[in-house]
């Protein structure tokens, strides 16, 4: 072997990997398991395009420090929230504390969505020691990999959110948390001051609204950049946000939601969505925040079950009440007692 070959290989050995982010490795190493998802196999972004955004934020190579998605359910956020664990844990590892809003709740994300990502996703087969194995590294809150640790904590005690230094803080469903740790204060604090000696932390605040005005996550993205998801008509092309007045429907046939152009008053079928989907862009409304906030809202044109139960209520009334679970998780929209206008995105 000839001197100059030796010298090419030693240096693509010494190399830094190359650049990657978030929803890259997600493409390319994700592996769906089929007791904590609809669909098994390898994650495709490209099945929800608006993922993508949200999952570079994550990326060590986004400008953005602070990460805030305000989310109706059923939208991918615990996914994604997956994903940037996998990613910490084979490209970037450091500590991580993920926040849930109890402990029992944490103890069920580490067992039904981390634990099958790590047995199914080949890159992170092994770099986590079975839990079965009686290894001190790895018990249901406390994992161990080369270069780091997850820990996971209930934001209803206090003495898993105040001990080690942390440089991920994953905060999930922030507006389920308890007004106060114990005696230790704002349960979402407490962990944020925990990244303070890290210069290159990231700080992740998910969750779907609940209260207007006493929403943590709606005060939260207040501050940050503020995007939302534009979609082109596919009529027009005119680029809107989709808005709960403009959906129609028959009277007899929920199921049949069309959505009216706000531009071109074109009525737009269900089966558009994927190709408005594909073509949509994030628009900020403050760019110059230095947090990054999105709003992940269904980009649907037809009815989900959530909006029947609001909607079929008995002679046609829709009690407030009713309308109260469809405005926070399915709008991801905070509560008022007066409900305006709403918008579906």
């Amino acid at each position: 072997m000839g001197l100059e070959v030796c010298v090419a290989r030693l240096a693509d050995s010494l190399a830094p990997p190359p650049r990657q982010t978030v929803s890259e490795w997600a493409d390319q190493n994700r592996r769906l398991s089929s007791e904590a998802s609809a669909e098994r196999g390898g994650w495709r972004t490209g099945r929800a395009p608006y993922q993508q955004a949200v999952m570079d934020a994550f990326s060590p190579y986004s400008p953005y420090e602070r990460i805030v998605v305000i989310s109706s359910s059923q939208i991918g956020k615990t996914e994604t929230l997956l994903n940037f664990a996998g990613y910490i844990i084979d490209r970037d590892p450091g500590p991580v504390l993920v926040v849930q809003p109890r402990v029992e709740d944490g103890k069920s994300w580490s067992k039904d969505r981390l634990a099958p990502m790590l047995r199914d996703t080949p890159c992170l087969r092994g770099k986590v020691s079975d839990v079965r194995a009686r290894d001190a590294n790895n018990t249901t809150l406390h994992k161990r990999f080369p270069g780091g640790h997850i820990t996971i904590a209930g934001a209803n005690s206090a003495a898993g959110l105040a001990a080690r230094p942390i440089r991920y803080a994953l905060l999930d469903e922030v507006d389920r948390y308890p007004a106060s740790a114990g005696a230790e204060g704002d349960p979402m604090s407490l962990p944020i001051k925990r990244t303070a000696t890290f210069r290159n932390r990231k700080i992740v605040m998910v969750s779907s609204p609940t209260v207007k005005g006493a929403s943590r996550v709606e005060a939260a993205w207040l501050k940050s950049n503020r995007q939302s998801y534009w979609v082109p008509c596919p009529d027009c092309g005119h680029f809107q946000i989709l808005r709960w007045p403009n959906l129609e429907w028959p009277d007899a046939d929920l199921a049949a939601a069309a959505y009216r152009c706000e531009h071109c008053a074109a009525l737009i079928p269900g089966y558009r969505k994927a190709w408005m989907l594909a073509r949509g862009e994030w628009r900020p409304i403050n760019p110059k925040a230095k947090a990054v906030g999105l709003r992940i809202k269904p980009v649907v044109l037809e009815l989900d079950g959530v909006w029947r139960d609001g909607l079929r209520v008995p002679n046609g009334k829709r009690e407030p009440e009713t309308l109260r679970p469809s405005v926070n998780t399915a709008l991801a929209k905070p509560w008022a007692t007066r409900p305006t206008r709403m918008a579906v995105m």
